[in-house]
């Protein structure tokens, strides 16, 4: 059983194309009911793994499985090139 602190860490792998990415579990802090007035997307209200580039490229990826941190890079960078494309920083909020 992995400890809060190592649930909570982030995760990096580099993809094929040597693009480092670091990988972080974000989880709502309200409950699920309070969740659905403030996150317009259903898929998000129990989480979503967080994918930033060095580069700084973020993508998103709901639902993902918990077991996440076991599975290898390859299919990791794979659930990346899966996870949507978040908006640029600036435009983030206003396109959520």
């Amino acid at each position: 059983m992995r400890s809060e602190a190592a649930r909570s860490a982030p995760r990096r792998f580099v993809d094929c194309v040597g693009t480092a990415w670091t990988v972080t579990e974000i989880r709502p802090i309200l409950d699920v009911a309070a969740i659905g007035l403030f996150q317009p997307h259903p898929e998000r209200r129990s989480g979503w793994l967080l994918f930033e580039s060095d580069e700084g490229e973020r993508r998103r990826l709901a639902p993902f499985p918990t077991e996440w941190r076991d599975i290898s890079q390859f299919e990791l960078e794979r659930w990346c090139m899966r996870a949507l494309r978040a908006s640029p920083l600036e435009n983030r909020r206003h396109g959520d």
